[in-house]
């Protein structure tokens, strides 16, 4: 096709390659830059990720520790809010329904009607757990320490809410990528030409064209897939891993410690036939 379109246009029968390398030299760069700005947003994905396990679990075993002794009924609420925030944030990032997510994880008709009626459903999640955490701490239930640790922790939590919201609001530019494209398209558009004007043969023409070809589209798709990491990243997975984290911090609490004039310290783990490990695991 492109030969039978350069025999109407005489004159561009032959293009000089050396002429048509410079293009190539710009097209490379293109690509190389846009690659490497899909990877470097990939990768801010998957540390914001891993900021929030890190976070989430920290936040768990201080609620475990500080509030559940203290406020069953708190300390569960705020456990259930913390264990469905990767959920909730899953489907904010992935535009999907969470409402069952929801329903299963909130028993109680008020707590789940706040969070449904939320624009955004990870930060009222945020904020439920931020409201027990000042009820404790106004009724002087919580120690100051925990508490500050706790506000630095929701703090933190709300840091990657919005830095996810931005990685997912603010893709390559268009105008780059469509300049790109454009660029890519006219280079291959005039490398069979140029190859021919080499005194190739056709066979070798058309399998290096295509290998080119093959090579610059590929690395051009590549670079769109990235330009939305939350796409490509096992959310199921890090969700449900995330849950099971802050489920360990209640169910698996390390064992009674030995202090003047108590009994022995008894380890309940490992779990065995006498005491099964939760369901979950």
């Amino acid at each position: 096709y492109v030969f039978s379109v350069a025999k109407r246009f005489k004159g561009i029968e032959v293009v000089p390659l050396t002429s048509l390398s410079l293009v190539s030299t710009f097209v490379g760069f293109l690509l190389t830059l846009r690659s490497n700005q899909g990877l470097s947003r990939l990768s801010e994905g998957r540390e914001l990720w891993g900021r929030c396990f890190i976070v989430s679990r920290d936040t768990a075993q201080l609620l475990a520790t500080y509030v559940y002794p203290r406020d069953k009924n708190l300390g569960l609420t705020s456990a259930r809010h913390l264990a469905m925030f990767g959920w909730l944030l899953k489907a904010r990032l992935r535009d999907t329904d969470d409402t069952d997510v929801i329903e299963v994880m909130l028993p109680s008709k008020v707590d789940r009607s706040f969070v449904l009626s939320q624009r955004k459903k990870p930060a009222a999640a945020i904020s439920r757990i931020r409201q027990i955490v000042a009820n404790l701490a106004a009724r002087n239930v919580l120690p100051m320490a925990p508490h500050q640790q706790l506000e630095r922790n929701l703090n933190e939590m709300n840091y990657i809410l919005g830095m996810c919201e931005r990685l997912k609001g603010s893709p390559v530019p268009p105008v780059y990528s469509s300049h790109a494209s454009r660029l890519l398209v006219f280079y291959l558009f005039f490398l069979p030409i140029a190859l021919h004007g080499a005194k190739l043969k056709n066979l070798v023409n058309i399998l290096l064209t295509t290998t080119v070809a093959f090579a610059m589209l590929g690395l051009d798709e590549i670079s769109h897939l990235l330009e939305q990491p939350f796409h490509l990243m096992p959310f199921h997975e890090l969700s449900r891993n995330m849950m099971q984290d802050v489920a360990d911090a209640f169910v698996c609490q390390p064992p009674m410690l030995k202090t003047e004039g108590s009994s022995e310290e008894q380890f309940v783990y490992p779990f065995d036939a006498n005491n099964p490990a939760p369901d979950y695991w």
